[in-house]
């Protein structure tokens, strides 16, 4: 096989593997949602209501210190320094849905109150806004000093290494966000097995699944931004 060919179907390769990971990274969150209004119509066999999960898991593992509030926003339920927001319909559906993201964010409880990974990506992220915003500049720059000779030629190439260092730094907040979404998951699961079935287990973990690809598909976005073909997505 000629060089050209070899060249030629490289190309092509390439090529389909940047159209599926745009398909990742642009319906990944739709088809999150697709489940998650699937399973929200599923009830638990055992008749376990959101609310009772909550106040059992609140009280074996955190001593009822875990604040709880409702709020009105579907699908904006999250964990922030001891306190669990979870949307109306969350928390007062018995779904398969609801039971899974409630045990997702008494995950990344139980992960505030084993380790400091939140806190060091909370840290990260605040840092990296920041940088972020200067990112731009750097480009601008460095490509500006890159055409106005050999006196500050370097100086163009450090700015640009800058630039490429904040977008490293980025990628890493991704993966770092995404390992802390797996490792909830896990702990979600646990909490899960002592109150589902084996087909409701299964069920769940597909969906957190589902749900943890939504942060790959963020990754891939900041990575294929370049291609002006996937969604928008903020760096840090």
């Amino acid at each position: 096989m000629s060089s050209t060919w070899i060249i030629i179907i490289a190309i092509i390769l390439v090529a389909v593997l940047i159209c599926f990971l745009l398909a990742v990274a642009n319906f990944a969150y739709d088809r999150f949602l697709q489940k998650y209004k699937e399973l929200d119509k599923v009830p638990l066999s055992s008749g376990l209501k959101a609310i009772d999960l909550i106040n059992i898991i609140n009280n074996e593992v955190f001593l009822n210190k875990l604040e709880i509030f409702q709020i009105s926003q579907y699908a904006g339920d999250a964990y922030s320094k001891g306190k669990l927001f979870l949307s109306t319909r969350t928390i007062n559906n018995n779904s398969l849905a609801s039971i899974t993201i409630i045990a997702h964010e008494l995950g990344h409880a139980k992960q505030d109150k084993e380790s400091k990974k939140l806190k060091w990506l909370k840290i990260l992220r605040y840092i990296g806004k920041i940088l972020g915003l200067l990112m731009p500049l750097f480009i601008v720059a460095g490509i500006i000093m890159l055409f106005f000779g050999e006196q500050i030629f370097t100086k163009g190439l450090i700015m640009l290494a800058i630039a490429g260092g904040i977008f490293l730094l980025a990628l890493f907040n991704k993966l770092f966000t995404i390992s802390i979404e797996k490792d909830a998951s896990k702990k979600a699961v646990i909490m899960l097995k002592d109150f589902l079935t084996e087909e409701e287990l299964k069920k769940s973990k597909k969906f957190l699944k589902d749900a943890r690809l939504t942060y790959w598909a963020d990754f891939l976005r900041v990575i294929l931004g370049w291609t002006a073909l996937s969604r928008k997505t903020n760096l840090f």
